[in-house]
């Protein structure tokens, strides 16, 4: 319906409100430091970042955004460093207790500005540089799951059944070295197996791609893969989403979909994921990511899924701050970007296919088409 104007007999089509809108913010990889650089020569603005995420969690309280999602990151591995760098034996001893958590602590103060709904958190590497998968469950309200393995793996699943969306949370740092322990951890085993197969400068320099061309270049310490656990749940989440006609988004630190990031920064197996994911045409809609500071965006042509990564909120000076709001409607995404975050919309055509073309692959299909967990420094 649309309302006749006092002047004419012409009808304007009244706005048709969004299902759901939430926020998102990534690689706010705050540290109690000055202003510095990544390995490659980018600034990074450390104590900026952390007012940028008190400033987006009043944005987001502001406009009542029922949830808001974190893609990993939110402190920097240089926290370690504070210690280190005290200049008296009473700072060290005041800093002593983990600084690393004391900016979680930080940063949980400045996002709780927002208490409308709740924050979905993903972790990345740098959380893993200063707490322990227990400590961060605990911090960040992620329920991690201990596998029969024996180690801890946070992956899950939030519905919001009143837009009819199902965000899905993978744990790409499910198989990697960072934060297992070299006796006991399986997955830390295989995450050494694969480093020593791909890339020839582990161990001695394990996060460098020197000598690694191409998709080669993301066998580096500071990435993970996706366990054979987790992607039966991931299927079987997907399968449960399809039945009850969700659509889902895909929410991880790493990107997934090569030529949406640099490719030092994806998932080691993300041909395997992929491969599952282009299964459901019909019920993904888009997977989010952080990481790779710069953002980027690639649509799969074969699926029409969308792989958006995020803008780091780290590298944006002051006074500018970056995050985004995400509104949802019956036939698209719209991204509304803050400061660097980059504004986009993205159409769901891909699911008007025939019920014919979104039909599953078998499983033995879907989680045994595995590749082998086959420039510069990263930016992550």
């Amino acid at each position: 319906p649309g309302t006749r104007t006092r002047n004419t007999d012409a009808y304007q089509e009244e706005p048709v409100p969004p299902l759901l809108t939430f926020g998102v913010i990534a690689d706010i990889q705050y540290a109690p430091i000055g202003d510095g650089f990544s390995y490659g020569g980018v600034p990074r603005y450390y104590r900026h970042a952390l007012s940028t995420a008190k400033h987006a969690a009043e944005h987001f309280q502001e406009h009542k955004v029922p949830l808001v999602i974190n893609l990993g990151d939110i402190i920097d591995g240089k926290c370690q460093e504070v210690v280190a760098d005290a200049d008296t034996s009473q700072q060290r001893e005041e800093r002593n207790c983990n600084p690393g958590r004391n900016a979680v602590l930080e940063v949980i103060d400045a996002l709780s500005a927002y208490s409308h709904g709740d924050i979905l958190h993903t972790y990345g590497n740098h959380e893993l540089y200063n707490l322990d998968r227990e400590e961060m469950g605990s911090l960040l309200q992620i329920p991690f799951v201990r596998e029969p393995c024996g180690d801890l793996v946070g992956y899950r699943s939030h519905s919001v059944p009143e837009a009819g969306i199902k965000f899905v949370v993978l744990d790409s740092y499910d198989i990697t070295i960072e934060g297992r322990c070299e006796q006991t951890s399986a997955k830390r085993k295989q995450a050494e197996e694969l480093l020593a197969k791909h890339n020839p400068n582990y161990p001695e320099n394990e996060n460098s791609p020197e000598g690694m061309d191409g998709l080669q270049s993301r066998y580096v310490g500071f990435n993970g893969a996706v366990g054979k656990p987790q992607m039966e749940w991931l299927r079987d989440t997907l399968e449960e989403a399809k039945a009850n006609k969700e659509k889902v988004i895909l929410l991880s630190h790493q990107p997934i979909y090569p030529d949406s990031s640099n490719a030092v920064c994806l998932v080691w197996n993300f041909q395997e994921i992929l491969t599952l994911l282009r299964a459901y045409p019909c019920t993904v809609i888009a997977s989010f990511a952080g990481h790779a500071h710069k953002g980027g965006y690639k649509r799969c042509e074969e699926s029409g899924i969308h792989f958006r990564v995020f803008e780091a909120a780290l590298e944006s000076p002051d006074p500018i701050k970056t995050y985004g709001l995400v509104d949802v409607y019956h036939d698209r995404l719209e991204v509304r970007g803050m400061g660097d975050c980059k504004s986009a919309v993205y159409n769901f055509d891909h699911m008007a296919r025939p019920e014919a073309a979104c039909l599953s692959i078998p499983e033995d299909e879907a989680l045994s088409a595995r590749v082998p967990y086959s420039h510069s420094h990263s930016e992550a």
